[in-house]
């Protein structure tokens, strides 16, 4: 399960209303933004746009149940993924927006790859990177941005930013951690993009470094202010048959042996 918070801004409550709309445009616009409002923890959608007119706007934590709890009561019956996608896609954006070179697939787009016997011309690099934002905002990664939220609320942060914290290893983590919706409905396993999970983190307030290949390219994995051992205990379980999960019983197999030898030979 995850908690997804975003610190409220008029611009920010506009932009929800918007996806809103275009995802419910069955329900009568007054009851989606009264919904919208208790959906973001207010009395009324006025009250959202009081709160979030002021000078440091508020953190809120999306409610789908009382989003879902007030429109039933006009019977529109809807899903609270609505609102949860509506708020991701938003949190999406404002990372997006501060950090330009986030795509889809990590940090840029790699280094220039061959097509046939030719390099990739500067035309074909800058449509691939326009193509790798259009997916990174797109429709499709929302789910993969809540999973990743609901993994990284298990994360334990650090005060440095560890080797061995890949953001693609952590990607196939998150893609495979068995999760829900706080109202109890199935989110994931779920695909999660590499830059989707960058994205995550951000959000939920770790820091990244970046670094280059030997050939001054970005690299499009980064790192995190996170506690290996704490993501390794969470690879094993997340992923029992996974190469750590194996080697970690392995391991734990030859120090069995060990100790019986020793026992014997005492």
């Amino acid at each position: 399960m995850f908690a997804l918070s975003i610190a409220l801004t008029l611009d920010r409550l506009e932009a929800i209303k918007s996806c809103l709309l275009k995802a419910l445009p069955d329900v009568k616009s007054s009851h989606r933004c009264e919904a919208l409002g208790r959906g973001l923890g207010f009395s009324s959608y006025a009250a959202a746009r009081a709160s979030a007119s002021g000078q440091e706007g508020p953190v809120v934590t999306v409610d789908g149940e009382a989003f879902v709890r007030y429109l039933a009561r006009h019977e529109f019956h809807v899903q609270a993924r609505s609102l949860y996608f509506a708020v991701a896609k938003v949190a999406i954006h404002a990372v997006a927006e501060a950090n330009p070179q986030l795509t889809s697939i990590g940090i840029g787009i790699g280094r220039p790859t061959r097509i046939g016997r030719r390099w990739q011309t500067t035309e074909e690099r800058i449509a691939e990177f326009r193509d790798g934002r259009s997916h990174l905002l797109g429709d499709d990664t929302l789910d993969g941005f809540l999973a990743s939220l609901a993994f990284l609320a298990r994360v334990t942060p650090t005060k440095t930013i560890r080797q061995g914290t890949s953001s693609y290893w952590l990607k196939h983590i998150a893609e495979n951690y068995v999760c829900t919706y706080p109202e109890g409905d199935r989110l994931g396993p779920v695909y999660v993009p590499n830059g989707i999970l960058i994205a995550a983190a951000l959000h939920s307030g770790f820091r990244m470094k970046t670094a280059v290949d030997e050939g001054g390219w970005p690299e499009l994995n980064v790192s995190f202010n996170m506690s290996t051992q704490g993501l390794n205990d969470l690879d094993c379980e997340i992923r029992p048959d996974g190469a750590r999960a194996q080697d970690r019983r392995w391991r734990e197999d030859q120090r069995r042996t060990r100790g019986r030898y020793g026992s014997v030979h005492a």
